[in-house]
């Protein structure tokens, strides 16, 4: 039995190695066509995750321009406030400075009424002399 299918065999090879051949060509172009559909599957993949990407970096980029916006408006509110600050400090000191001549004045106005001469009203108040000259002539005893 072994020897007729040996004998089997050898009088189709030519028929064997021909389906062969063309079996492992069907399988080659099966592979092909296997490979060129996961590649355009690949492919879609790709595109769909490069188009969810570009959505989202035109969202950040959006949300970006928009935190801008709202910082530079803070800046501008930020700079607004700051100079007010500088304005009542500016007031504050002046306002201080009048205070503090207001009460040179008074100290000068008591020092003419006790009788004190000009030199020693300009040293201790350190007004100007025509201040202490009308403090004098008005106040004076």
């Amino acid at each position: 039995m072994y020897i007729m299918f040996v004998d089997y065999l050898l009088s189709n090879f030519e028929i064997f190695i021909f389906f062969s051949i063309c079996l492992l060509i069907i399988g080659f172009f099966l592979l092909f066509l296997f490979q060129n559909l996961k590649f355009h599957n690949n492919k879609v993949s790709i595109t769909e995750y490069a188009n969810v990407f570009h959505k989202t970096n035109k969202e950040i980029r959006e949300y970006l321009i928009v935190v801008g916006n709202l910082l530079e408006s803070q800046k501008k509110e930020i700079a607004s406030i700051s100079d007010k600050i500088d304005f009542i400090e500016r007031e504050i000191n002046r306002l201080g400075s009048i205070k503090g001549s207001e009460d040179m004045l008074s100290v000068a106005i008591d020092m003419a009424k006790n009788g004190n001469d000009r030199d020693e009203i300009i040293n201790k108040t350190s007004l100007r002399e025509d201040e202490v000259e009308a403090i004098y002539t008005y106040y004076k005893k």
